[in-house]
């Protein structure tokens, strides 16, 4: 449930945040794209996905992937993505705490697909957050 909060928490963040900007607004969808025509594509996107997490009794972290993706017949689709890639980053980097629990660290890493279908430009961003510490409640 924790994981589900933080990804809405992150969603609801970036659609506030990037209704501000002059761009239009990317959907920012989770998990996967809808099905999709490659007539109509979904372009500009934002799609997050938890990766991996590991935790103990002190803390407990995990990675989320925030995977964009523009579509262009020319290079301006590279230059949009890493545009709304680079927005992203600073917005989040900016406010570091969600709704006053969810904490992103200040390491992340960013790569662009190597390999992509003609005109479809798809990179991604991986943050480390660190999830609300869980307290025993029952003493034995």
């Amino acid at each position: 449930m924790t994981i589900t909060l933080l990804i809405l928490a992150i969603q609801r963040f970036l659609q506030q945040e990037l209704a501000d900007d002059t761009q239009p607004v990317p959907p920012v969808l989770l998990g996967y794209l809808p099905p999709n025509t490659s007539v109509n594509p979904v372009s500009p996107v934002i799609m997050l996905r938890p990766a991996e997490g590991e935790g103990d009794s002190d803390h407990g972290q995990i990675q989320i992937k925030l995977q964009f993706g523009t579509h262009s017949e020319d290079d301006t689709g590279l230059i949009m993505l890493l545009n709304l890639m680079e927005r992203v980053r600073i917005l989040l980097l900016r406010q570091r705490v969600l709704e006053q629990k969810f904490v992103v660290d200040a390491s992340w890493t960013w790569k662009l697909d190597e390999e992509h279908p003609s005109a479809f430009w798809r990179g991604e961003l991986t943050t480390t957050w660190a999830l609300p510490q869980i307290r025993q409640e029952v003493v034995l």
